[in-house]
């Protein structure tokens, strides 16, 4: 019993408290800069889609995340619980704006004529 109280009064832990610390600002940093870029894409496609379609906010907030969650598509039942709601190209045109955002691909003409819905 004394061998393990001297072994644990005078342990050093300094390397793996500063390793430990140094991760976790490393997956910080990581998961920061994943947020911020995510951000970035939200605002670029939620402006997109706004400029060209009329829908409720919510809606198409959900609809963002949701299809950036699934990897830039949006599932068919997805699609049918906003089909009372979203029209079916308007779906698709947000789904396409997150997909080419999320390929660093511009999301169409700056100057394209806006559509009415």
């Amino acid at each position: 019993m004394a061998e393990a109280d001297t072994w644990f009064r005078h342990m050093d832990l300094t390397e793996a408290v500063t390793f430990t610390l140094a991760m976790a600002q490393a997956s910080l940093d990581t998961h920061m800069r994943q947020e911020v870029a995510f951000l970035g894409l939200f605002d670029r496609v939620k402006r997109h889609i706004n400029e060209r379609h009329d829908l409720r906010g919510s809606d198409l907030a959900n609809l963002i995340v949701t299809i950036f969650q699934n990897g830039g598509t949006l599932s068919n039942n997805r699609r049918k619980r906003y089909a009372d709601r979203v029209q079916a190209h308007v779906l698709d045109a947000i789904e396409e704006a997150v997909s080419r955002a999320m390929q660093d691909k511009p999301l169409g003409e700056e100057n394209d004529e806006h559509e009415e819905h």
